[in-house]
């Protein structure tokens, strides 16, 4: 069935990933761009300049839509209100936009970290834009989705983690014993695709259908086989992040230019030792497991340069 999609999110990193499966699926997709001539999107996409603050585009980005795939959003931020004003009501404008048009479904990309908004304004954000969107659209309309950490080809926020597979001892954050869930995002993309085109409606968490997550254990053991490093891993003590978040967001206030690294990342990090994917998911048979998709994303950083090649190493 080809849809006609409306799409947030679509010049970023994920974004990029599911842009690419809806047109292979044949969908027609209008994406919204705050600056188009950048944006550097398929010719056959429908481009609309704005952003979320933008009622007028919104509007016209969902006008004749069959579903709205909503994944843009605030992954950094100088303050909480940062947070709140994209994640919480950007979306309301956004399903404010939907319902005015008549747009049949609303498929929202939230966060696992929504699950304890307690711990950072980041989580705090997602779980708000859930709470307003169950409270705004009908029921039969609503479709969303908590990924759990998404990586893969492009991504700068994880690459910090693959280079420390890389060397010998990897110095790594978080508690010994923690459990995650991981995606890649050409798997995950395959998911928000499939999820446009279906009639399931409700919350999913999502991963890369590994029942019970990974450990800290099994990433080095996935990279020895990939190209035989680390030997070990080394937890940092606490102070260390916590020291760097500090300097980060006051250099980050500084510049006025936000960081990954900031006091609410600690927090995910190292009060919670379970971030496991619960339920479900999206079952499927061509899901991307952990060891090729840490090799597809590994040889991709190397090719680009963000990382030496193997040799040098």
């Amino acid at each position: 069935m080809t849809l006609k999609v409306a799409l947030t999110g679509g010049t970023g990193f994920a974004g990029r990933f599911i842009l690419t499966e809806l047109l292979a699926a044949g969908h027609a997709v209008a994406a919204l761009a705050r600056a188009p001539g950048r944006a550097k999107l398929p010719h056959d996409v429908r481009v609309v300049e704005g952003d979320l603050a933008d009622q007028a585009a919104l509007r016209q980005l969902c006008r004749g839509a069959d579903v709205v795939v909503h994944v843009a959003g605030a992954i950094t931020g100088l303050s909480a209100e940062d947070y709140f004003r994209v994640n919480r009501d950007g979306t309301r404008s956004l399903a404010e936009a939907a319902l005015a048009e008549g747009v049949g479904r609303f498929v929202h990309i939230s966060s696992l970290a929504a699950r304890q908004p307690e711990l950072s304004a980041y989580a705090a954000s997602k779980r708000a834009a859930e709470t307003l969107l169950v409270d705004l659209m009908p029921v039969e309309r609503l479709f969303i989705l908590r990924p759990a950490a998404i990586y893969g080809p492009g991504d700068r926020a994880t690459l910090p983690l693959f280079r420390e597979l890389t060397r010998p001892v990897a110095l790594v954050p978080g508690r010994r014993g923690q459990r995650f869930s991981l995606i890649h995002a050409a798997d995950f993309a395959r998911v928000v695709a499939r999820a446009a085109a279906a009639e399931v409606v409700g919350l999913r968490e999502v991963g890369d259908t590994t029942r019970g997550g990974h450990d800290w254990a099994d990433l080095m053991a996935a990279a020895r086989r990939v190209h035989g490093r680390p030997r070990r891993i080394a937890h940092l003590p606490k102070a260390i992040p916590v020291l760097a978040a500090v300097a980060a967001e006051a250099w980050a206030r500084h510049r006025q230019s936000p960081s990954m690294i900031n006091a609410g990342k600690i927090n995910e990090l190292y009060f919670s030792g379970d971030w496991v994917v619960r339920g479900d998911g999206w079952p499927r048979d061509d899901a991307i497991l952990l060891e090729e998709g840490m090799a597809q994303t590994l040889a991709w950083y190397r090719a680009e340069g963000w990382l030496p090649p193997l040799k040098d190493q």
